[in-house]
């Protein structure tokens, strides 16, 4: 049962994968032949159709430069994001001349000025001489495919780097903007006002009728405020948590404590450690002073070897350990090499020639500069200090059991090596154990109870409204978790990663629809399918009830408006019952009047403020929150600047380059009309 929800969770495209790439494996044919039978593409973008064929080898060629850990939804998601950026800038970059030459990639991936892409997705953020020799050497002795794929990827971002920034360098305010700008802020007037809020008229008073919305969708569905973006899912999910019980915990002391004696008396605790812990691979390992508590790190430091330590609980496992060495080494050292790239045995006798003249005439880095072929050539060699595991074993051997000073011929995956240790860190003392763990989890009987309980809820509550009411039941109340807005490409929603399964599965089904459980994280899912919201114009029963409340407040500006016409401010205040106030340092930069008790931003209300001549009254303006008329007391108090509107300038070109990426990315975007079939349920 766990398989087939695993492999339900992964969706339609894992299931079209494996198909496929079992049919290439047995036919050996090419992908574009095995669709050119009528299977849908995979998309289409900029009038340029995407095939399975180009689809599956773009996530094929992908998948080996990062860590998905399984992943899958993000590895699809990443490979079309990337084509769908390629398609949509190809001809910019080819109309503006930007190109990445051999020379300027090598310059951007390992030399003084990293690429921002290369900085933080290569180095981590970290920009190190040692980093870069060390990551040189990495992409040399990498095979030719993967770095073949990681220059065309690096070379891609580099271009968008440039173009970005060109398209930065262009976003440009000049005075007069810096003028307004200040102007907006500073200039100030004074009002006398009348203000009905909407929210001041009980709406039981108010009748509107589903006809009067269906009528206000049909004139307004069209406008901006509406249209959808993007199409977007939003649902409702419950959890079943699977959690160890008390029983399986039980369990597991119980394993632990039926394995202490046979550890103490084991011949080899290495090697009876990997054989019986659910972690091999850190079955053997130096102990850290003080990462445990005590009185287990007293004893892991100091207590006799061959003495079993524990159990101790270390996060959501129990151990024991057993110290099966002390003593003590460096932990860093630093070191210069010259590396010869021929694997062959051509390649170690020039290595051995290089050695033999340097033990002659001492001029490690004459040799360096004129034979070395890794970005260390410039430095004599150098790879300054590294600590345990920063190099390839044969490499880090060398260095840490050699002497300071001794020439060293080096064989490892690169090539071979002529090493020169020149410095080594001080000893220090250390405790190396043997761990055997039991990780306290959920026994296969305990994984079937929470199923079948998550299994008996969807049967029994198959429709939103049971599912709601069961919830509200269930446990005392089971915390029901809204996912608003979901897209399509989603790997995560509110409180869930790895949630791909599940928006593919809200993708598929039908408004009202209660989910089956699906495991992700440890917990079986139930979700209802809340809202379904298409591209374009928004369903009439997506947006029927912000419209009802559009449609409540026009009716209520126009009962307002009748007695807001005629007569003084005061005369005009007294017949919708409130009293006329004053409002100073008014500001076009002013979303509404200060104490009006209005909350949403009144524009056509601000700028009729500032249109409007001194000591005119306005006719009855209509506004978000409420209906107004207003009189202006005096001129409008002119703002004075101190730098001559410098400060506002510079700050409108920041704003404008901090927003202009995102708007013509926007634009380009719509304008390819991309059309994206991954998920097609046809």
């Amino acid at each position: 049962m766990a398989l087939i929800e695993k492999i339900r969770s992964k969706g339609t495209l894992i299931v079209i994968v494996i198909g496929i790439s079992l049919l290439l494996f047995l036919i050996g044919a090419n992908p574009e032949m095995v669709f050119g039978g009528g299977a849908p593409d995979a998309g289409e973008i900029a009038g340029q159709t995407i095939t399975n064929g180009e689809w599956i080898k773009a996530v094929e060629a992908r998948k080996p430069l990062f860590n998905y850990a399984g992943n899958d939804q993000s590895l699809i998601n990443d490979t079309w994001n990337q084509i769908v950026e390629d398609k949509i800038y190809s001809d910019e970059y080819e109309a503006t001349g930007i190109q990445v030459t051999e020379e300027q990639l090598e310059s951007i991936m390992f030399g003084a000025v990293l690429s921002p892409y290369v900085k933080s997705t290569i180095y981590n953020g970290q920009d190190t001489d040692t980093l870069k020799s060390q990551m040189r050497a990495n992409f040399d002795g990498m095979e030719d495919a993967r770095s073949s794929e990681w220059r065309k990827l690096i070379s891609k971002k580099r271009q968008k780097e440039v173009y970005d920034a060109m398209i930065k360098k262009s976003a440009y305010a000049n005075k007069l903007d810096g003028k307004w700008a200040f102007k907006f802020q500073n200039d100030r007037v004074s009002i006398d006002y009348v203000g009905k809020l909407y929210a001041e008229i009980p709406d039981s008073t108010i009748t509107v009728t589903d006809d009067d919305v269906r009528a206000y969708y049909n004139k307004h569905k069209h406008e901006r405020e509406y249209r959808n973006a993007d199409e977007s899912r939003t649902l409702d999910y419950i959890s079943f948590p699977v959690v160890a019980s008390a029983e399986d915990s039980s369990d597991v002391r119980n394993q632990i404590n039926t394995l202490i004696p046979q550890f103490l008396s084991s011949k080899s605790d290495s090697a009876f450690a990997m054989a019986n812990a659910n972690t091999p691979s850190a079955a053997v390992m130096r102990y850290t002073q003080g990462t445990l508590l005590e009185p287990f790190n007293s004893q892991l430091l100091n207590d006799s070897m061959g003495k079993v330590v524990g159990p101790y609980v270390e996060g959501n496992s129990l151990k024991i350990a057993k110290v099966t060495k002390r003593g003590s080494e460096v932990d860093s050292v630093q070191a210069r090499h010259i590396l010869i790239k021929d694997p062959s045995p051509a390649g170690k006798a020039k290595a051995d020639s290089i050695k033999n003249v340097i033990a002659a005439s001492k001029n490690f880095e004459a040799m360096a500069a004129q034979f070395g072929t890794d970005g260390t050539k410039d430095k004599g060699g150098d790879l300054g200090m590294f600590g345990r595991g920063a190099m390839v074993k044969p490499f880090e051997d060398a260095c840490f059991n050699g002497a300071v000073g001794v020439l060293q011929v080096v064989n490892t995956n690169f090539g071979w090596h002529v090493v020169e240790v020149t410095k080594k860190g001080a000893s220090k003392s250390y405790s190396q154990i043997a761990v055997i763990d039991r990780i306290f989890e959920a026994s296969p009987k305990t994984m079937k109870n929470a199923y079948s309980s998550a299994k008996d809820f969807t049967l029994n509550n198959s429709d939103s409204i049971a599912f709601r009411t069961a919830a509200a039941q269930l446990n005392g109340g089971t915390r029901i978790v809204t996912a608003k807005g979901v897209k399509i490409n989603a790997t995560s929603i509110s409180g869930l990663n790895n949630a791909g399964g599940l928006v593919n599965w809200a993708y598929a089904a039908e408004l009202g629809e209660v989910s089956q459980p699906e495991m992700i994280e440890n917990q079986y899912i139930i979700a209802v399918l809340k809202e379904v919201k298409e591209k374009g114009v928004p369903s009439f029963e997506n947006v029927a009830e912000v419209m009802r409340k559009k449609v409540l407040n026009e009716k209520k500006a126009e009962s307002i408006k009748g007695n807001l016409v005629e007569g003084t401010l005061e005369e005009r205040a007294a017949r919708i019952g409130v009293e006329m106030k004053t409002a100073e340092n008014i500001t076009m930069a002013s979303r509404n009047i200060s104490g009006s008790g209005a909350t949403l931003a009144e524009n056509e209300l601000m700028g009729a403020i500032f249109g409007l001549n001194t000591g005119y009254t306005s006719a009855p303006i209509v506004g978000e929150s409420g209906v107004y008329v207003f009189r202006r007391n005096a001129d409008i108090a002119v703002g004075t600047s101190t730098d001559d509107y410098l400060s506002n300038q510079t700050g409108i070109t920041t704003s404008l380059q901090g927003r202009i990426l995102n708007s013509i990315n926007n634009a380009y975007r719509e304008a390819a009309s991309i059309e994206d079939n991954r998920y097609s349920r046809d």
